[in-house]
């Protein structure tokens, strides 16, 4: 029998002493032979899934699911994750389907019903990777449904975080969601613990920020390194703990290297680099990933500040992670929202959201000609990554490209399948296949450049653009939106507020399409518009770095003052700054 093979004990030996690359090379022989056993199969799929080799492991674990029958559906999952990971939902989804087995595929309800609440995570992330609009929105259904009545609380732990906000706009909900990203959640000892920590106030306020984007290309960053580089160095001493991954530094351009005090814990443990950053004595440490990617909730939770803050990677409340305030805006977060929150709002004036508008070019516009648009079309854009776009959304753009004719659609969505799937549901939503037109992601130049040949940018629902939204504002493209009812579907208000030009959010999906109908035939109007969007780039508050990191400045020093004075945390508004009078780039 292979797996008791003396060359298969020798590659388990090399395994249990770590030695990955030598295991893969022990077991070689034995996967090329006709039929690997399965265990062959396991432990070589163990290895790359350590090595981070995802791909090989996914297929690896797929071969295991069937040379095991009796456990193919763990592994089918496990091969089903790990193809979702890699950005290829076509081979999850199969996989997933094989799990249903033929029986499900008849009605919606059934397929859902026919997986554990682990698979049906996994199962709905695939299909709205790949535009499974009907599907998805079926599954919405039922697990809002879930959440609604309240009997199971599983319906609250079945998604993600970011996932669950992708889809849900109900504050009320997103509030008694149980599920972390990564991490055991913090308990109230473990706060207790953290804030009673030995602590002693400087001359100038120590922020640290921790993050897994520090690099020039990542849209955090793209944002906020403006503000990294711009603090007051006579009041704040700066530090940055870089946990970012090896990926994502390739991108960067030079930039990083200049970011001050630029501190690298990526190789770091939890424990070490829980005791490295609490050396620096921080007053305050600022997280900037919330329930996102690479997110090291088990570090923040040990207890690294007196003062622990939320910050822009997260657009809402982060259950489980140990943050005393979570900055936002009155918009993004009206009085009502501080109900929902465990962390105390700060909100700063204006707009939450940061802006670079030093670092950030202004490429002139690329032709229609050349991006392959008709000349003569009304142009909507959509540049969000195609997992905000719910069924609601997709219908919504429906109603406007009937409500406005001669316009198309186009749109960021890379897929033969996936373009297929949402070509096929707006077809039924009465949308012929030739108004609509596909890209791909572009470096940020020329990502730039394309957005001014546009007429009107479009927004996603429940989760507004971010970075996507300011990116097409800086390219001079009017974006609009309707008043939404959480963080994430309000961020295109606060920052359209921002830059001065508030007729561009409508009270209601019917009222956008009216607004969106009214500008195609008024040009004069939209280029109206289209001018002031220039205007107010260079002066309104959206796009002036310098006075949002004075409004984030004297948050922290809000926030330490009150510390100072032994008041715990609290909501806390900051003050806005007299109105510029002339242009920030005079």
């Amino acid at each position: 029998m292979v797996a008791s093979s003396p060359a298969f004990a020798k590659a388990l030996q090399a395994y249990q002493r770590g030695e990955l690359q030598n295991c893969l090379d022990q077991l070689g022989p034995l996967l090329r032979r006709q039929a690997p056993d399965a265990n062959v199969l396991l432990v070589a799929a163990q290895c790359h899934t350590k090595l981070d080799q995802k791909l090989e492991a996914a297929r690896l674990y797929a071969r295991v699911a069937d040379a095991q029958p009796a456990n193919r559906r763990m592994f089918q999952l496990l091969a089903a994750r790990l193809y979702s990971q890699l950005d290829m939902a076509e081979q999850g989804l199969a996989l997933m389907r094989q799990i249903a087995g033929p029986d499900a595929g008849g009605q919606k309800d059934a397929l859902f019903q026919s997986f554990d609440m682990e698979e049906n995570k996994t199962f709905r992330r695939l299909l709205r990777s790949q535009l499974c609009l009907d599907e998805i929105e079926a599954s919405d259904t039922w697990v809002r449904h879930g959440a609604e009545v309240g009997t199971d609380p599983a319906f609250l732990t079945m998604d993600d975080p970011y996932d669950h906000m992708l889809w849900c706009e109900q504050e009320e909900i997103n509030s008694r969601q149980m599920k972390m990203a990564a991490g055991k959640p913090f308990t109230a000892e473990s706060r207790r613990n953290r804030r009673a920590l030995p602590h002693r106030f400087g001359d100038k306020i120590r922020v640290g920020y921790l993050s897994s984007d520090f690099a020039d290309q990542h849209p955090t960053m793209r944002l906020f390194q403006g503000v990294l580089l711009g603090h007051d160095s006579s009041k704040f001493e700066i530090h940055l703990f870089c946990h970012t991954p090896e990926d994502i530094r390739a991108q960067d351009h030079g930039l990083r290297r200049t970011y001050p005090n630029l501190h690298d814990i990526l190789a770091m443990d939890d424990a070490t680099a829980r005791d490295f950053i609490r050396s620096f004595d921080l007053d305050i440490l600022v997280d900037l990933k919330g329930h996102t990617r690479d997110v090291r909730a088990d570090l923040i939770n040990s207890g690294l500040a007196r003062i622990q803050v939320a910050y822009l990677g997260f657009p809402g409340s982060a259950y489980g992670i140990d943050c005393d305030y979570a900055i936002s805006d009155p918009i993004v977060t009206p009085d009502r929202s501080k109900a929902f929150y465990h962390e105390k709002l700060c909100r700063l004036p204006e707009t939450y959201q940061a802006n670079d508008n030093v670092h950030r070019p202004l490429p002139p516009p690329a032709s229609r000609a050349a991006l392959g648009l008709p000349e003569d079309a009304f142009v909507l854009a959509s540049f969000n990554m195609v997992r905000k776009i719910t069924p609601q959304t997709a219908r919504l753009w429906a109603r406007l490209l009937k409500a406005i004719p001669g316009s198309v659609l186009w749109m960021l969505c890379s897929g033969k399948q996936r373009q297929a799937n949402f070509t096929a549901f707006m077809a039924g939503c009465g949308i012929e296949p030739e108004r609509l037109f596909f890209t791909v992601a572009e470096s940020y130049i020329p990502h730039i450049a394309r957005l001014q040949a546009a007429d009107l940018g479009l927004d996603t629902h429940p989760y507004n653009g971010h970075t996507t939204t300011s990116d097409k504002l800086w390219a001079g493209l009017p974006v609009i939106t309707f008043k939404g009812s959480n963080f994430a579907s309000r961020v295109s208000e606060s920052l359209l507020t921002a830059l001065g030009v508030p007729q561009l959010v409508a009270e209601t999906p019917d009222a956008m399409v009216d607004l969106a109908a009214e500008l195609a035939r008024d040009r004069a109007t939209l280029a109206a518009l289209r001018q002031r969007i220039a205007e107010n780039r260079l002066h309104a508050p959206l796009f002036d770095t310098a006075r949002f990191t004075q409004h984030l400045e004297r948050a922290f020093e809000m926030m330490v003052e009150r510390e100072k004075a032994g008041l715990e945390p609290d909501h806390i508004d900051v003050p806005a700054l007299a109105p510029r009078l002339t242009s920030f780039r005079a």
